[in-house]
């Protein structure tokens, strides 16, 4: 990223929110600023010329209008590559419409009532992060890949088994053997002090996240490429560490530097979270596109999945959250348990993914993803088809295939 001029768009009829952001960044080096005061729709076809000349993009939108999602598909085609498009809107724009505008590649939805409280602070933070020349905290949907993350309700509930197979499945490979991932998949182990995911995908462990969180330095490119390693099965990974380091090591600024990157060369970056709600797991839900909650129906870990997604709500509350029930297979009519489940975790399974000790253990034991074990097997085809739900919701990146 190059320390050139950054270029901010606003496009809103909002005299105060005009007046607010063209004074933050007038006399500001290396920013420069274009305003229109009107709507989106006011401005017409110069919308579109307008967003591709521009860095930042921030549009006002009517949350009544039914051309709603056709105005924010129209503003994210029409950026350039690697341009960040925030979204203002009222406070009370449902969460629906919010989720719906990240998904159309949207970057953010900010409430336009809170100017100084969060839109200026948030351009404030990318001119910086441009002018440090650190990777950009959002991009285009052209260029930028899908963050999914994956916690669980509690220890040993199965979500690593879960997201490590998952992102084999993501590769989508294609041909006569099914050899040639068509995905750029990568995988992240934030669960540093008991992660697995390096032995599960047949990896060395390596020290150079802890090493990362030692020297307190911000990883970039050149670090990623000698921290991952591409596993048999064609993901690449980046491992928890191999020695033990205290989890307040690790600061924010780092772990959003490593999705900066890995989301500009990659089509899916799985994270596999640790339990602990430590302060650094904020990048990850605020750049997640959809997080799978892996639990089993046992009451305590019910309580616990309930209390999570309260707490990742919170830190994003535009976050689509599924869940994924684990070693339980889909019942044809649920019973009385899994019906209190679902009451208490206001909303039901997302997806079912049945209980197979013979096979999860042979693939543990191997290092290889189920389907080398048994293709056919039931808990190799649920997570194939979480998988294959997850590319049609959140599509690969464009014009990368």
């Amino acid at each position: 990223m190059s320390a050139k001029q950054i270029s901010v768009l606003l496009i809103s009829p909002d005299e105060q929110i005009y007046s607010a952001i063209e004074g933050s960044l007038a006399g500001q080096a290396n920013c420069r600023f274009t305003g229109r005061q009107d709507t989106v729709t006011g401005v017409n076809g110069a919308a579109v010329a307008l967003t591709a000349r521009h860095d930042v993009v921030l549009f006002d939108v009517d949350d009544q209008s039914d051309d709603l999602m056709q105005t924010a598909r129209t503003i994210c085609d029409a950026r350039m590559p690697n341009a960040i498009i925030i979204a203002l809107a009222s406070e009370d724009l449902p969460l629906e419409k919010a989720r719906q505008l990240r998904k159309l590649g949207v970057d953010d939805v900010l409430p336009r009532t809170a100017i100084n409280e969060e839109i200026v602070p948030q351009l404030d933070e990318i001119r910086a992060r441009r002018q440090a020349q650190l990777p950009a905290l959002w991009g285009g949907q052209a260029t930028q890949g899908k963050v999914i993350a994956v916690a669980k309700s509690r220890g040993g509930v199965g979500s690593s088994i879960v997201a490590a197979n998952m992102a084999n499945e993501l590769q989508s490979k294609e041909g006569f053997f099914k050899k040639k991932a068509t995905n750029e998949v990568a995988l992240v182990d934030l669960d540093f002090q008991f992660g697995s995911l390096a032995a599960l995908m047949d990896v060395e462990e390596s020290d150079a996240m802890w090493r990362m969180a030692m020297e307190e330095s911000i990883p970039d490119t050149a670090f990623l490429e000698q921290a991952m390693v591409k596993s048999p099965c064609g993901v690449d990974v980046l491992s928890a560490p191999s020695r033990y380091g205290p989890l307040s090591a690790v600061k924010e600024e780092q772990i959003a530097a490593i999705l900066d990157c890995l989301k500009r060369s990659h089509d899916y970056v799985i994270v596999d979270l640790p339990r602990a709600l430590v302060e650094w797991i904020t990048p990850v839900l605020g750049q997640a596109d959809l997080l799978y909650l892996v639990t089993d129906v046992a009451v305590p870990s019910v309580r616990s999945a309930r209390k999570l997604m309260d707490f990742y709500q919170a830190e994003n509350p535009a976050l689509e959250i599924q869940l994924v029930a684990n070693l339980e297979k889909k019942p044809i009519i649920p019973a009385a348990h899994h019906r209190a489940a679902a009451k208490l975790l206001e909303r039901d399974f997302a997806f079912w993914v049945p209980r197979d000790e013979r096979t999860v253990r042979e693939a543990v034991d191997r290092g290889v993803p189920l389907q080398d074990v048994s293709n056919r097997a039931p808990l190799t085809r649920a997570i194939r088809k979480l998988a294959q739900q997850t590319t049609v919701s959140l599509p690969p990146r464009v014009g990368h295939h």
